[in-house]
């Protein structure tokens, strides 16, 4: 018994009928290149939607560790004259895609940012507001200070 009879006889292959004659019949180049145009178009309409949700995923980490943070500066409020600014009292908070600074310290007061450090972070928007993108102006920050006051309230 040969392979091809062992193939028919198992059932793995079938003959071929109509114009495509021969042991084996699969998919021609053109019924394998639909398919990929296909997937390829599901995956262009796909992509834009899942970066949006990537960022501001990135986002939501960033806005978890400034509210951390200001956890830790009232901490350090509590058994201190003020908030500190020094890294070595109140550690600055990291991530892969923003910078972390802290601004107008004194006794009463502090105002803890996040700036998007990635130029792929920086295109993250909520509501037609930019959110993150310090380099195009400081006021596009996340920020928080001691009174929980959270401004771009669009992406809180």
């Amino acid at each position: 018994m040969n392979i091809k009879e062992l193939a028919f006889k198992t059932g793995f292959a079938k003959p071929a009928r109509g114009p495509r004659r021969g042991l084996f019949r699969g998919f021609s180049l053109i019924e394998l290149m639909i398919v990929l145009a296909v997937v390829a178009l599901l995956v262009a309409l796909a992509m834009p939607g899942y970066q949006h949700f990537v960022r501001k995923a990135n986002r939501g980490e960033a806005q978890q560790l400034l509210m951390n943070w200001a956890n830790m500066q009232e901490i350090w409020r509590s058994t201190n004259p003020s908030y500190s600014a020094d890294t070595a009292d109140v550690p600055h908070p990291t991530h892969d895609r923003y910078n972390f600074t802290i601004a107008n310290v004194s006794a009463t007061t502090y105002t803890l940012r996040a700036c998007a450090s990635t130029a792929e972070q920086r295109k993250d928007k909520d509501r037609g507001v930019s959110c993150g993108d310090c380099v195009a102006d400081i006021a596009n920050a996340l920020q928080i200070t001691q009174s929980n006051a959270k401004t771009r309230a669009e992406c809180w």
